[in-house]
C-alpha cells in the first residue's frame, strides 16, 4: 500500500513528506496504523549527523503507538484491532539477554540504527523503487508501519493513544533510570540536569521513589516551571562550575546521592559529577554525538570519591516489564502523563515540531495521525 511518511534523506535537511510503498507484513511481523508519535530529540540527532545511521533514505520515528491492522502467520498473542506500543530496541526472545528477561540489552540492539527489519530485508520503498530503511525497526513517522512482534507491546484499550506513545521511550527513560538504575530510596537527594523528555521523567521517578531533595537543572526557565509541577523541591539555571556550586549549596556542600546527565553529557557529565556526594551515583541517559570519543573525569576524582558513573538505556529494566506497570501507574494517578504534551502536530508539520524542540518551546511534541 501507499502511505505517507516523514523521510530522512540528508544530514542537515529537513525531512520530507512524501509517499511511500509499505509491503505485507512477512510471518512474524505486525502491520500497525500508527495514532501518535512523540518527537524525541534523538531523531533530531539523527538529523544533525549526531547520531549517525547506516543508510538513507529513511524514515525516522521511534516513539509510537497505534493500532493493528494485519499480523503474520508466525505471529503469537498480537491480533487485528489489538492496541499497541512499538518498542525501540525489540525483545527477540532467543539471546541471552532476552533469555533471562533483559530485552533492553537484546543482542539486536545495535541493529536499530542499520535501516533493515529485523530479518535483515525491507518493506518500505520511495518513489524511485529505492529501499527505504525504519529507524529502530520502526519507522513510526508515517501513516503505517511494519513492525517484527518483538518490537510490539499489546496494551490495555482503554488509555489514550497519544499518552500510551509516551511510555514508548521517553517515559520509561526517565523513570526507570530513577527506580532501577539508580535505585533512589526514600529520603535521598537527587539532581536532574536537563528537564526534557528524560529528564522530566527522572523527576517523576525520584517522586515516585519518595526522593525529598530534587533538583531539577537547565537553562530554559520555563522547563524548570515544568519541572515543579512533575516534582521538584529546587530548580537551578546554570551551567558548569555554576551549577555545581549551586547544588552543593542547596545541599550543605555535601552533593546529591544520585545526579542525572540528561542533557549534552560532555558538558554536564563532570558538573553534575562533582555535585555528587561520595559513593553516589551519577547516571547518564542522554546521546552524546558520535564524534565525541571521550568525557573528562580526572581518574584521581574517580577514585578517591568512590562514585558510579553508568549509563541507563530504556531505564536499565525490560520495556515488556516496565510499559505495562507505567500505564498502571497513569492509571491511578501517580504517573502523569497527559501533562508531558505541550503541542500535537500534523505530520505535514513535523519539522515544524522539530524546530519547537530545538528552540526549547515544547516539553514533549506529539504527531498525531486521524
Amino acid at each position: 500500500m501507499i502511505t505517507q511518511a516523514a523521510v530522512f534523506r540528508a544530514v542537515g535537511a529537513p525531512l520530507s513528506i512524501e509517499p511511500i510503498t509499505l509491503d505485507a507484513p512477512r510471518a512474524s511481523e505486525v502491520q500497525v496504523k500508527v495514532k501518535a508519535v512523540g518527537l524525541c530529540r534523538t531523531d533530531l540527532h539523527v538529523m544533525r549527523g549526531e547520531r549517525r545511521v547506516a543508510m538513507a533514505p529513511m524514515v525516522l520515528g521511534h516513539e509510537a503507538a497505534g493500532i493493528v491492522e494485519q499480523v503474520g502467520n508466525a505471529v503469537n498473542g498480537i491480533a487485528p484491532g489489538d492496541h499497541v506500543v512499538l518498542t525501540f530496541i525489540p525483545g527477540c526472545g532467543r539471546c541471552r539477554w532476552c533469555a533471562r528477561g533483559l530485552h533492553h540489552l537484546c543482542a539486536q540492539a545495535p541493529r536499530i540504527t542499520q535501516g533493515p527489519q529485523l530479518d535483515g530485508s525491507y518493506r518500505r520503498s520511495d518513489a524511485q523503487g529505492r529501499d527505504v530503511g525504519a529507524f529502530c525497526m520502526i519507522g513510526g513517522f508515517a501513516e503505517r508501519t511494519v513492525v517484527d512482534q518483538a518490537s510490539v507491546i499489546v496494551i490495555d484499550k482503554d488509555v489514550p493513544l497519544d499518552l500510551a506513545a509516551l511510555v514508548a521511550c521517553g517515559v520509561p527513560a526517565g523513570v526507570g533510570a530513577a527506580r532501577h538504575r539508580a535505585k533512589v530510596k526514600a529520603g535521598d537527594s537527587v539532581l536532574v540536569v536537563g528537564c526534557g523528555g528524560d529528564g522530566m521523567n527522572v523527576v517523576q521517578g525520584a517522586r515516585l521513589c519518595g526522593a525529598t531533595t530534587i533538583i531539577a537543572a537547565d537553562v530554559v526557565d520555563a522547563k524548570l516551571d515544568w519541572a515543579r509541577g512533575f516534582g521538584a523541591t529546587h530548580t537551578v539555571n546554570a551551567r558548569g562550575e555554576a551549577l555545581t556550586k549551586a547544588v552543593l549549596d542547596l545541599t550543605e556542600g555535601v552533593g546529591v546521592n544520585h545526579a542525572f546527565v540528561c542533557i549534552d553529557p560532555p558538558a554536564t557529565l563532570l558538573p553534575a559529577f562533582r555535585a555528587t556526594q561520595k559513593a553516589g551515583n551519577v547516571v547518564v541517559t542522554a546521546i552524546t554525538p558520535d564524534t565525541v570519543k571521550s568525557i573528562d573525569i580526572p581518574p584521581i576524582e574517580l577514585f578517591a570519591t568512590q562514585k558510579a558513573v553508568m549509563g541507563a538505556v530504556y531505564g536499565f529494566i525490560s520495556p515488556r516489564l516496565q510499559i505495562p506497570e507505567l500505564l498502571r501507574l497513569y492509571r491511578t494517578g501517580d504517573l502523569r502523563l497527559a501533562e508531558l504534551i505541550t503541542r500535537t502536530y500534523a505530520l505535514a508539520d513535523i519539522n515544524q515540531g522539530y524546530a519547537d524542540l530545538d528552540a526549547g518551546k515544547n516539553l514533549r511534541g506529539m504527531v498525531l495521525f486521524d
